[in-house]
Formats: C-alpha cells, structure tokens, sequence
C-alpha cells in the first residue's frame, strides 16, 4: 500500500513541476517568437515589447526579490523569524502581483504568480493537518490543485482583451494553468497517481477544516464568476464551459469520495488493478485524451497556432507515458525498449505531419476570410 510519506513527497513535487513549468514555459514560448518572427504574428506572444522593455521588465523583478530578501532580514533581526518562510514568499509575491498589474509588468507577474500558488499549497497542507494528530483526506490538496488551474484557464480567456498587456496576461494564465491541470490529470492516470487517490481517500472529513472548505468556497465562486465574466463578453466558447463543468464536477466527486480500494495488494496493472481501479484508470485518460483533443480543436478554432503546438506536445507525451504505463511490466525489456524507440520514430512522425495539417488549413482558412473581406 501507499504510505502517507509518498503522498507528501508528491506535494514536495508540486515546486519542482511550477520550476518545470517555468522551463517549459520559456521554450514553449521561445518557439512561439520565433515563428512570430518569421510570420509577423501577434507581438502580444513575445516576451518583451522591446529590448528597453525587456530591461526595465528584468529590474523591476530584481526589486522584489530584493524586497523578499529585505523582509527576511528584518524578519530574523528584529522579530526573531516571527514570519514564516511561506508568509515572506506571500507578502512578497502579493506586492508583486498587484505592482505588475499596475505597471503591466511581465516578468513580476510570472513570478508573483507561481509566488501566490506555493504558498496557498504549504498552507493548504498544514490546513490538513489537523491539531489532535489526525489529517483531513489528502483529496482536499487534489481539488484545490485542480481548482486553481482550472481558474487559471479561465482567468487567461477573460485577459485575452485587444490590450497587448492584457493579452500577455492571457498567455501567462492560459499556458500555467493547461500546463497544471494536464500534468495533474497525467500523474492520476498512472499507477503512481491511483495509489495516490487510494492512499488520499482516507482521513477525515474535509468539514474539520474550516480553511480548507472557505478555500474551496472561494476559488468555486472565482470560477463560476469567471465563467460568467467570459460568456457576457463572447471570450470563450460553450464546449470549453462543459469542460470545465466536466472538471469541476470530477474532482467534487473525488472530494468526498469514500475510502477507496484501487488495488489488491500491490501497484501493477497486471496483477493488482480491481474493478473499482479500472474505472478510475479509463475516466482519467479518457478525460487526459479529451483535454488534449480539446487543446487542438481549441487553437483550430482561434487561428492560435501555439494551442495546436502545446496540444501536439501533450499528445506526444500522453502515448508516449502510457506505453511505459501500461506495457512495461507485460513485456521482455529488450522487446520493451526496442518497442519504444520504433514508437517514438512513428509518433513524431505522424505527429510533425498532423501539426502541419492542421496549420496549413488554419493558414487556408484564414487566406479565405482574409479575401472575403477585401471583395466586401
């Protein structure tokens, strides 16, 4: 079974995927420049209006990690480490975010963002722990996740305004808050992450934590406030509603689920899946499957060639894990891996020529339009 430790050290993970995000993020939309470059797209895409721009953009961050850095100092000199390292990264982050909203600062958005997001899953996790020793089901940590990315997605459409700021606002939320939820649907897909589900189903309602139910309480208004806000304003389309909708009502029904069992006696496909873990295994990767067909059904539909790239890439990786997920403890491991490198040849080959389909008929489609308007 799951020990509570390896749910833990899946919350230890959530800084290592915002810093893989953060990677992801700048190569994803370094690509996005360049071929901005070379097609004359959307300057809102580039990372920096100008290099003046990019410069001021660099120092203003570099002010606020200094304001961290002072906080910490007169933290531990005058008030002898009153403040928590989580409640620095939060004042830090909270004047962060506010000054990049109001100065449409890049850089200090991104960071002040990730900032806010840290702190409110350390402090969602000593929510969990409660006083008298025991702990509220870990499922809590999974909807609060999930919530938070799903109002990123919706909090990047309601920014995407004809203003370039606002628009990088737009991208910053719409790339973290995919980038979360697909990573997250990714891990509970696997063996790894039912166990997860299993072992987090134990516990204690999520009623013994008042700061857990007003954090939820929260972040469901937000969405469904958000969700108005970009309906009333046509930002967003009504299949992408009933995603979310879909989302939301999954991981409501996780919170309280009761206790699971998902495996009997050990973690492997071909001997420990019950009935119960079957199901949970295909509604996840079903849901993963239809979020990445969505993502490039969604960047068809906006002429947004950087949706079809990021689809393209999740798509790529999602068979890529599931053949490891699935195939590696049914086969010899010369077969397996032999198996994989001919998978990957294949896959990145179909997948290149999908990619330059579907951008060729977005670029057909758009010509179209272009030469309805000129006879007009």
């Amino acid at each position: 079974m799951f020990d509570i430790d390896d749910f833990f050290i899946f919350i230890y993970l959530i800084p290592i995927l915002i810093i893989g995000a953060i990677i992801f993020a700048v190569i994803f939309v370094g690509r996005v420049i360049r071929n901005r470059n070379k097609n004359n797209d959307d300057s809102s895409l580039s990372l920096a209006l100008s290099k003046e721009d990019a410069v001021s953009e660099f120092f203003f961050l570099l002010s606020l990690l200094f304001l961290g850095v002072t906080i910490l100092s007169f933290n531990r000199e005058l008030f002898d480490s009153y403040l928590l390292w989580h409640s620095i990264i939060f004042i830090t982050s909270a004047v962060g975010l506010i000054s990049a909203y109001y100065f449409k600062a890049l850089y200090a958005f991104v960071f002040s963002l990730l900032g806010i997001v840290i702190w409110w899953m350390v402090k969602a996790g000593e929510w969990a722990d409660l006083s008298d020793k025991s702990e509220i089901k870990q499922v809590s940590l999974f909807a609060l996740f999930a919530f938070i990315a799903i109002l990123f997605y919706l909090l990047g459409r309601a920014h995407n305004q004809k203003s370039i700021n606002w628009k990088r606002f737009s991208l910053v939320y719409s790339v973290f808050g995919l980038f979360f939820l697909t990573v997250f649907l990714f891990i509970l897909s696997t063996q790894f992450g039912l166990g997860l589900l299993e072992e987090s189903t134990e516990g204690v309602s999520i009623f013994a934590s008042w700061q857990i139910v007003v954090s939820l309480l929260l972040l469901f208004i937000s969405i469904i406030a958000a969700v108005i806000y970009n309906l009333s304003r046509k930002l967003i389309l009504k299949w992408e509603i009933l995603g979310v909708a879909i989302f939301i009502l999954l991981f409501a029904i996780i919170l309280f689920l009761p206790k699971q069992t998902i495996f009997s006696g050990n973690y492997s496909f071909s001997h420990g899946l019950l009935a119960r873990g079957i199901l949970w295994a295909i509604i996840f990767n079903i849901l993963l499957f239809g979020e990445i067909l969505g993502l490039i059904l969604a960047g068809y539909g906006r002429q947004a060639k950087w949706l079809v790239d990021l689809g393209i890439v999740f798509l790529f990786v999602f068979i890529l894990v599931k053949y490891f997920d699935w195939f590696f403890d049914f086969l010899d491991k010369s077969v397996f891996f032999i198996g994989a490198g001919i998978l990957l040849f294949a896959v990145g080959w179909f997948m290149e020529k999908g990619r330059r389909y579907v951008l060729s008929e977005m670029k057909n489609k758009n010509q179209d339009a272009n030469g309805e308007l000129i006879l007009k």
